[in-house]
C-alpha cells in the first residue's frame, strides 16, 4: 500500500510522515525495483563488487549538496574538475589543448556537440540557413531531437550491409547546406563502429565538423585495446574529429548522471558555451545546457578513475570481453538463437525461427529485464564484468526459454521499446500520455 492509498483524499500529505516511515517505505519500493543497474540486466555496473560500490557511494555522499553550478567559487570542487580532464585527455588521447564539459548524460553530450557544430558553421559558413548534419540510420535518437531543438536538419542515410556507416551514401547526402557529419563508436543499436577515418577524410576535405558518438564506448574502448584486442581509431588520434560524446555513467562506473562531451581544442569549445549578459548580474554562463547541477556525479567519476587507475580499467576490459564470448559460445548451442558479430561489449541477439519478443518475455518471468531493437527485433545486452555464475545462469534461462516456447508453452510477449517496457508492466502517468498521444504526433 502507497502512502497515497493510506490517504487517498490528498497527494501532498498535510501532516508529515516520520522519517522512519518515509525511509521504510522508500526501502520496501526500492526491494520490489526492477535492477536495471546490474544484477539481471547488466547495464555498466560494477555491484558485483562491493569495495568499488562503496567508494563510489561515499564519494557521491560527501557532495550530494553541493551545486556544480558553482566550482568555480571553491578551488577544491575546481581541482577535482581539473584532475578529471587531465584523466581524460589521456585515455582520448587529446592534446594539450583538448577540453572536456561535463553533462548530465549521452543525451545531453550530443545536444551540447551539435548547437557548438551550428554556431560554428555560423560562422565559418554564414551563407547556410538551414543547417543539415548527415549520419547513420544507426545514429542515437538524440541526434534527432536535437534536430528539432536546435533547428538542424538531420538526414539519416542506409546503413551498409555490416551496418556501418555507409561511406557513399554519406557523400551523396552531402550539399549546399551540411554543415557536419556523424559517426557512432561503436553505435547503440548493433554495436558496431562506423568508419571513422573515412568520416575524416570526408569532413577534412569538405571543411566539415565530425562528431563521433562514443557514448556507450568511449570509456572501455581505450583498456579493451589495452588489454590487446583490435579495435579501429575512433578518437583525436583521427584528424578530422573534432568532438566526441562520452558517458562515465556506463564503462567509466561513474554515477548516474555524468557524462563528458570533448572538444579537440579551444576553437571548438568556445562554440559550446552560450554566454548571455543581458540581465543585472553580469556575464552568465555554465558548464552545459543546465544550470544546477549535482556535484555527486563528479566527485564519484574522479574517485573510481583514482581508485582503479588504468590497471583497473584494463581489468574490467578484459573480464567484459571474455563474458561476450562466453555468452557467443554458450548461445551458439541454441539453433533458434543467433548473435551478431559486434565490436565491443555489446551483444545482439535475434531468432531465425521464433518470436524475439516470446524470449524476452520469458526472460522477463525469470528476472532478466531486456532491452531490444525493434527494427530488426532483437535483443540488446550491455556485458558488465558480471560473475561467471550469472553467465551461466543467462545462457541456461535463454535455453528454457526457447524450448518452452517451441513446446508450446504460453509465454508473455516482452517489449522491445525502451518506454513502457518489461520491469512490472508499471507505466507512470507521464509515459502512458505520450504513449496516447503517439499516434495524432507521428500522423500514423
Amino acid at each position: 500500500m502507497s502512502f497515497l492509498e493510506q490517504n487517498p483524499e490528498r497527494y501532498f500529505p498535510k501532516t508529515g510522515y516520520s522519517q522512519q516511515e518515509v525511509l521504510g517505505k522508500l526501502d520496501e519500493l526500492k526491494t520490489e525495483m526492477v535492477p536495471v543497474d546490474g544484477g539481471r540486466f547488466g547495464m555498466y555496473s560494477l555491484k558485483g563488487n562491493e569495495e568499488i560500490q562503496n567508494i563510489i557511494e561515499q564519494a557521491a555522499l560527501k557532495f550530494f549538496s553541493f551545486n556544480a553550478l558553482f566550482t568555480f567559487m571553491n578551488k577544491p570542487a575546481g581541482q577535482i574538475e581539473d584532475d578529471l580532464v587531465e584523466m581524460i585527455r589521456e585515455v582520448f588521447h587529446g592534446s594539450d589543448d583538448m577540453r572536456a564539459n561535463f553533462t548530465t548524460g549521452g543525451s545531453e553530450s550530443i545536444y551540447c556537440a551539435m548547437k557548438a557544430m551550428r554556431d560554428w558553421a555560423r560562422q565559418e559558413m554564414p551563407h547556410i540557413e538551414e543547417p543539415e548534419i548527415i549520419m547513420p540510420y544507426s545514429a542515437h535518437s538524440a541526434f534527432s531531437r536535437g534536430g528539432k531543438y536546435f533547428g538542424i536538419k538531420i538526414v539519416r542515410t542506409p546503413v551498409a550491409e555490416d551496418n556501418r556507416v555507409d561511406i557513399e551514401a554519406t557523400k551523396a547526402a552531402i550539399n549546399e547546406n551540411t554543415i557536419g557529419l556523424v559517426g557512432s563508436a561503436p553505435c547503440w543499436p548493433y554495436g558496431v563502429y562506423d568508419r571513422i577515418e573515412e568520416l575524416s577524410d570526408i569532413a577534412t576535405e569538405k571543411g566539415l565538423w565530425l562528431h563521433v558518438d562514443a557514448c556507450v564506448g568511449g570509456y572501455l574502448a581505450p583498456f579493451v585495446k589495452k588489454a590487446g584486442y583490435d579495435l579501429p581509431y575512433w578518437d583525436f588520434t583521427v584528424p578530422g574529429v573534432r568532438s566526441i560524446s562520452a558517458d562515465m555513467h556506463k564503462y567509466g562506473y561513474a554515477p548516474k548522471p555524468m557524462s563528458t562531451v570533448l572538444y579537440r581544442g579551444g576553437d571548438e569549445q568556445f562554440h559550446h558555451y552560450t554566454v548571455v549578459d543581458d540581465w543585472p548580474c553580469g556575464p552568465y554562463f555554465t558548464q552545459s545546457l543546465g544550470g544546477s547541477r549535482t556535484f555527486a556525479s563528479t566527485a564519484g567519476a574522479w574517485a573510481v578513475m583514482n581508485f582503479l587507475g588504468e590497471e583497473g580499467y584494463v581489468k574490467n576490459a578484459k573480464r567484459i570481453m571474455t563474458i561476450k564470448q562466453m555468452l557467443i559460445d554458450g548461445l551458439a548451442e541454441c539453433e533458434d538463437l543467433n548473435t551478431w558479430k559486434t565490436d565491443l561489449s555489446l551483444l545482439i541477439i535475434d531468432s531465425p525461427t521464433l518470436d524475439i519478443t516470446k524470449v524476452v518475455g520469458g526472460m522477463g518471468q525469470r528476472g532478466w529485464s531486456l532491452l531490444g531493437n525493434a527494427e530488426p527485433a532483437s535483443i540488446h545486452l550491455a556485458i558488465d564484468p558480471i560473475t561467471d555464475e550469472q553467465v551461466e545462469a543467462m545462457i541456461r534461462d535463454f535455453k528454457e526459454v526457447v524450448e518452452e516456447i517451441k513446446a508450446g508453452n504460453d509465454q508473455a510477449e516482452g517489449s522491445l521499446a525502451y518506454s513502457g517496457g518489461q520491469g512490472t508492466g508499471y507505466a507512470p502517468k507521464w509515459v502512458k500520455q505520450v504513449i496516447e498521444m503517439l499516434p495524432a504526433k507521428l500522423g500514423k
